[in-house]
């Protein structure tokens, strides 16, 4: 009997696949693949803005309709429209040496485009370009052996974004334009009167802003309620904005004495419960290539600002794969800031009283955990002993990552000054002197 009905819900299924299938050759023989459920509005607006399309392929992506297409210049194309037949975004290639001036200069003045870098660029760059006044992007490529870095520039050369070792099936929806909303636009248009806006992002917690202002890129960030909490930019070191008291205090820090130097520097206006205060973040390049983090009030007060978290709060939205694996790995943790550096996403946390510093790729994979302690494991100092070093600093670099962990230690032997890193049970595997 479970035989026979088999046979028979089998026949039933054939039955309506073919008639299906039936179907459709009859409604719409000479429609693209994927285009029998796109809206007529859709279909008309796509055919009038390329009529020249080739090989296009429909495919539905959240609230829009991706059209996938060649044309006679080019090919890997994809369009982004509305329900209503609106456009929204298209993605296209061009050959490098047809960049805007601007663009080819400032990537030929970045670390990537030095001779000599071993960095080397595709010969497509591939451009989206984006209805409602939002920046146009030029994303350019460029590798060094298993590494590579996508480099996100608007048409007059500002590099709003620099990615490690993103996905390489990215479709770029995260970048369709969004309007902001009446209140988000005042607040932008009163303070950066003719800003050009870059992105908008919204996570489950807040909201963020990336735009142009002077040819310059700031980030602002939100609340859900439209609460502005701080924004930031990067500055020189020698800018006019960044008072002589605080400079007078960074030249003072220990990091400095002991022959830091200022790599970046990144000013924060902060909304301080309805008073507005300016911080500064000095990035210092150690001499042994480490990094350390000074934060400084416009007074010249060191302090770290509250962008979010707090003591006690919930801390700054991040994407929620990055939040599981932070609750996951440091329990409790609270986050105090997401920003990207040298091509990282990097989240700041505060875990169990230590701040520390996490590291993602492009694909949001962890790649590492770095943080000040002043405590060293008995295996760990009695193996740097053992070889005849002497211990010369009270702070070390602990590291984590997904292979090893280790402390990097500061020591001397022979009249000389190393690093040393040294695994959790005293394996020093690495040596390096601070020449």
């Amino acid at each position: 009997m479970k035989n026979l009905l088999s046979v028979c819900v089998l026949s039933a299924v054939l039955f309506f696949a073919l008639a299906a299938c039936s179907d459709d050759d009859k409604q719409s023989p000479n429609l693209p693949p994927g285009a029998s459920g796109v809206p007529e509005s859709i279909l008309s607006q796509f055919n009038e803005d390329y009529p020249d399309a080739q090989d296009v392929d429909w495919q539905q992506e959240g609230d829009y309709y991706v059209a996938s297409f060649s044309t006679s210049q080019s090919r890997g194309n994809a369009a982004w429209y509305e329900d209503n037949g609106r456009w929204g975004m298209t993605k296209y290639e061009i050959p490098f040496s047809h960049l805007p001036a601007a663009v080819a200069e400032a990537y030929a003045a970045s670390e990537y485009g030095q001779a000599g870098s071993g960095w080397h660029t595709d010969d497509e760059v591939e451009v989206l370009e984006r209805r409602d006044g939002t920046e146009t992007l030029y994303i350019i490529e460029a590798e060094r052996g298993e590494s590579e870095v996508d480099l996100y520039y608007t048409a007059d050369g500002v590099l709003v974004k620099e990615i490690l070792d993103a996905a390489p099936d990215k479709d770029y929806g995260q970048y369709l334009p969004q309007t902001p909303d009446g209140s988000l636009q005042s607040w932008l248009e009163q303070r950066f009167p003719d800003y050009r806006l870059v992105d908008l992002d919204a996570e489950d917690g807040g909201l963020e802003v990336e735009f142009i202002y002077e040819r310059q890129k700031y980030e602002a960030f939100f609340t859900r309620d439209g609460e502005w909490l701080y924004y930031k930019t990067e500055l020189r070191y020698g800018s006019s904005l960044i008072p002589d008291a605080v400079k007078a205090t960074v030249e003072a820090s220990d990091a400095m004495q002991q022959g830091a130097w200022v790599d970046e520097v990144e000013m924060y206006v902060v909304n301080a419960n309805g008073t507005e205060a300016t911080y500064f973040c000095f990035e210092l390049e150690t001499r042994f290539g480490g990094e350390h983090k000074l934060y400084v009030r416009a007074d010249g007060t060191e302090e770290r600002p509250d962008l979010g978290g707090g003591q006690g709060g919930s801390g700054v939205p991040v994407e929620s794969d990055v939040e599981t694996f932070i609750n996951q790995r440091y329990p409790g943790a609270i986050i105090l800031e997401r920003d990207y550096d040298d091509g990282y996403l990097e989240i700041d946390i505060r875990h169990e009283g230590v701040e520390k510093e996490v590291l993602f790729n492009g694909r949001n994979e962890w790649v590492r955990t770095e943080w000040e302690t002043r405590s060293l494991p008995d295996a760990v100092r009695q193996a740097v002993e053992a070889e005849g070093y002497r211990i010369s600093d009270r702070e070390f670099d602990r590291v984590e990552t997904p292979d090893r962990n280790w402390y990097e230690v500061e020591a001397v032997k022979d009249r000389r000054e190393w690093e040393l890193y040294v695994e959790d049970d005293g394996n020093i595997f690495d040596v390096r002197r601070d020449d």
